[in-house]
């Protein structure tokens, strides 16, 4: 086996133990913690201009992206080919394709591993295993069939200071070129963030208005409006869980299908972190504490 093959065999099974771990942690103590979160966030070193040696790059296959908007098409009721041609928004179809996974696919944890950790194989085993699957493939998914409908997006891990804390989560950030700029989208929490006018926030500017001490809304999917995350409790445990999350975080340099699994696309997997924070330890291709270069997709 090749050292490309071994990193990524590594890689496949760091994430897929960590994503285990996710949805099995006591998380009773989030609430409690909260304020000190806050306090972490706010402690934090300033971002720095460290050059860095990562590029995104764009390797959408289009006749993958062709597959995956004909299997969805002929197995359940989303047309994503309609999706994009239609007039909505951006936001519009990204909440429609967030709904569209929340609905069909509960949170839990994955029975079992797969190698081939993308679109139509993880919907496969949705519907084999009907208990659903954790954030981390929620947003795999959720990302592939918005790249079939040629949404430009990412999935980002979001994690806490506590090295101890095995509870982080994954999230999607959609671009919105309406607005310029990125937001995030939660279908396994069934849940977005906007600011004080309704504007949808990134996690970069999540994680800002939470230091700054400024008005961040926790919203749930349409449809969602009696779920957990709606009520009052659910509400204020988005806004602890999310105060302990954005310490710091992981993402994929590369668009495209099957990123995890078999990962046979060239790719690096890269850290942004506070400057002084130590990541050691973890399946990461470089570490940096330059936010712009990180979050310039």
């Amino acid at each position: 086996m090749n050292t490309n093959k071994i990193k990524g065999a590594v890689l496949f099974l760091i994430l897929f133990l960590t994503g285990i771990l996710v949805s099995c942690v006591n998380t009773n103590y989030i609430e409690k913690n909260h304020e000190s979160n806050i306090k972490k966030l706010k402690a934090c070193q300033p971002y720095t201009n460290q050059p860095v040696s990562f590029e995104f790059k764009n390797l959408i296959n289009q006749e993958e992206a062709a597959q995956i908007r004909e299997f969805f098409k002929s197995n359940t009721e989303l047309d994503l080919e309609a999706l994009a041609a239609s007039s909505k928004t951006t936001w519009e179809k990204s909440l429609e394709l967030a709904c569209f996974v929340a609905k069909n696919i509960p949170h839990d944890n994955q029975k079992e591993p797969i190698d081939e950790r993308s679109a139509i194989p993880l919907w496969e085993y949705s519907r084999r295993v009907k208990t659903g699957f954790n954030c981390r493939w929620h947003s795999i998914l959720l990302s592939e069939l918005m790249l079939a409908a040629g949404i430009k997006n990412c999935f980002v891990t979001c994690l806490p200071e506590d090295k101890n804390d095995s509870d982080c989560h994954v999230v999607n950030l959609v671009w919105l070129p309406e607005l310029n700029k990125w937001a995030m989208i939660d279908s396994d929490m069934m849940e977005y963030v906007t600011d004080s006018n309704g504007t949808p926030l990134s996690l970069e500017e999540m994680r800002e208005c939470i230091i700054k001490a400024q008005t961040i809304n926790i919203n749930v999917l349409p449809g969602f409006e009696n779920s957990w995350v709606a009520k009052k409790d659910g509400i204020k445990y988005m806004h602890s869980y999310w105060a302990k999350n954005l310490y710091w975080f992981c993402a994929h340099t590369t668009y495209g299908f099957g990123l995890e699994g078999k990962m046979t696309l060239p790719d690096s997997y890269i850290a942004l972190v506070p400057p002084g924070y130590d990541c050691s330890g973890n399946a990461i291709n470089e570490v940096t504490t330059n936010a712009a270069a990180f979050w310039d997709r």
